[in-house]
C-alpha cells in the first residue's frame, strides 16, 4: 500500500494539524487528533487530484492511484503550547531544518501556483454582498480573510528578510492578492544558496527556507478552506 508521511502538530487546546513535506503544506486539521485523522483520507484524495491536474504527482514521495487511499504514517509529532484548533501554528519539525536544494525551488513555486488557482476559483462565486459576510461574530468576513492571506504573504517574507520595500496600495482585494503573491514568488524564486541553507529565530520562532515554503502552502489551504466553508453558509442562508 502507498504511504503518505504526515507530520503532526498537537496544540495545548487539543487541536491537531497534519502537515506534509512532499508536497509542503497542510493536509488536514481538526479540533482533535481524531478529527484531523478522519479528515485526512478525503484531503489526501483532493491533494492527489490537484497535483495530477497540474502535472505535479512527481513531488509525492510515493504516488498512489486515484482509486487508492494511502496509508498515513506519522513521521514526527510536535506538541506545542500554542492553540491549534483554529489554525494557529508554530511547530518546527526536524524536516524543516533540512536545507533546500536549488533543484527543489521550481517545484515549490509550481505547487504554490497550483494552490493559488484554488483560491482564485472562488472569485466568480462570491457575490458582491458576500464579501461582508462573517459566519460568527468573532470571525473575519470573507473579504477580511482574503486580505489576511495577502498580508501574510508579506508577513512570511518578513520572517526571513528585513526591510522589505512597500508595494503600491490597492483597495481591490484580488489585486492586493496578486501584488503580494508576485513579490513573494520573486523572492522565493531568487533564494541564494545561503538563503536556502540558513536558519534564524524571529520573534521566538525558528525559520528556514523549507519551513517558509511549508507555511506559505499551509496558510493558503487553511484559509481557502475557511472561505469555502463561509461562502457555502452564506449562499445557503441566501437561498442561492
Amino acid at each position: 500500500m502507498p504511504v503518505l508521511e504526515v507530520y503532526e502538530e498537537l496544540g495545548v487546546d487539543g487541536g491537531c494539524h497534519l502537515f506534509t513535506f512532499d508536497p509542503p503544506g497542510l493536509l488536514a486539521w481538526g479540533r482533535s487528533r481524531e478529527e484531523a485523522l478522519r479528515e485526512a483520507p478525503g484531503q489526501a484524495a483532493a491533494l492527489r487530484g490537484l497535483l495530477a491536474e497540474h502535472g505535479l504527482l512527481g513531488v509525492l514521495k510515493e504516488a498512489w492511484e486515484a482509486r487508492e487511499t494511502p496509508e498515513l504514517k506519522v513521521a514526527e509529532t510536535v506538541r506545542g503550547r500554542n492553540q491549534v484548533s483554529h489554525g494557529g501554528t508554530k511547530a518546527t519539525f526536524a524536516r524543516d531544518l533540512v536545507p533546500v536544494s536549488g533543484d527543489e525551488i521550481p517545484g515549490f513555486l509550481r505547487w504554490l501556483a497550483a494552490l493559488r488557482t484554488t483560491l482564485w476559483a472562488l472569485r466568480d462565486r462570491i457575490p458582491p454582498e458576500g464579501y461582508s459576510f462573517r459566519s460568527l461574530p468573532h470571525r473575519m468576513t470573507i473579504e477580511e480573510q482574503l486580505r489576511h492571506i495577502a498580508g501574510c504573504d508579506r508577513w512570511y517574507l518578513s520572517r526571513f528578510w528585513d526591510n522589505l520595500p512597500r508595494l503600491p496600495r490597492s483597495r481591490d482585494v484580488w489585486h492586493k492578492l496578486e501584488l503580494n503573491r508576485g513579490r513573494a514568488l520573486s523572492m522565493l524564486g531568487g533564494m541564494t544558496a545561503e538563503d536556502r541553507a540558513r536558519t534564524l529565530k524571529t520573534d521566538h520562532e525558528v525559520w528556514s527556507a523549507r519551513k517558509l515554503f511549508r507555511r506559505f502552502a499551509y496558510h493558503e489551504k487553511f484559509h481557502r478552506d475557511t472561505i469555502e466553508r463561509d461562502l457555502a453558509l452564506f449562499l445557503e442562508r441566501e437561498g442561492a
